[in-house]
């Protein structure tokens, strides 16, 4: 059986982070791709999806443009994966906990990427945004300097816009998150 790691590291041309992985502690991607951003690693790659399977991305940091895909089959005992023109096979509880790993690491968080975690968190708890017509789609520190910049989908059409925060503390963004969602949406 293989040993499949992980390590989460910054991907500066693109402006995020990256998942890097690693079998038999050698990085599957080489040095021509990047890996997925950790949001979008755990919300593509989980302990329970098989099929063709997005485990990086091109090194212009954009998803689709020239992905890597492994091939993943579960079955009861072990997961394999096709990758890249090699097979490679993992013990099945083994594997799900180093994705699961992946999900409850925030050590990688510096103050914006938490606080993005923590608003969108915070968002998708609200019931305002529980309607049919409009859907919660990101939320960014990345945007501008001391900005909250937000993507809701409402109607079909895609809606951004930003409110200050002081850029240092969670305190900050949570009123400016709550001010400006009461602003922007009360009626």
């Amino acid at each position: 059986m293989n040993s499949l790691t992980y390590k989460i590291e910054p991907a500066e041309f693109s402006n995020d982070h990256q998942v890097r992985l690693l079998v038999d502690g050698a990085d599957v991607l080489g040095t021509d791709y990047l890996g997925l951003d950790p949001i979008d690693f755990m919300r593509i790659v989980g302990p329970e999806t098989a099929g063709s399977v997005l485990v990086g991305r091109c090194d212009c940091g954009c998803i689709g443009c020239d992905d890597v895909a492994a091939q993943v089959k579960l079955d009861d005992h072990e997961v394999t994966w096709l990758l890249r023109g090699k097979t490679y096979r993992f013990e099945i509880a083994a594997y799900k906990s180093t994705l699961g790993g992946v999900a409850s690491d925030h050590a990688w968080e510096d103050i914006g990427r938490r606080v993005e975690r923590i608003l969108t968190e915070r968002v998708h708890a609200d019931t305002r945004w529980v309607a049919e017509d409009t859907r919660f789609d990101w939320v960014s520190t990345r945007c501008s300097r001391h900005q909250l910049t937000y993507s809701f989908t409402i109607d079909g059409q895609q809606i951004t816009f930003s409110t200050g925060w002081d850029g240092q503390t969670e305190a900050s963004a949570i009123s400016a998150n709550n001010r400006v969602l009461f602003e922007r949406f009360s009626e």
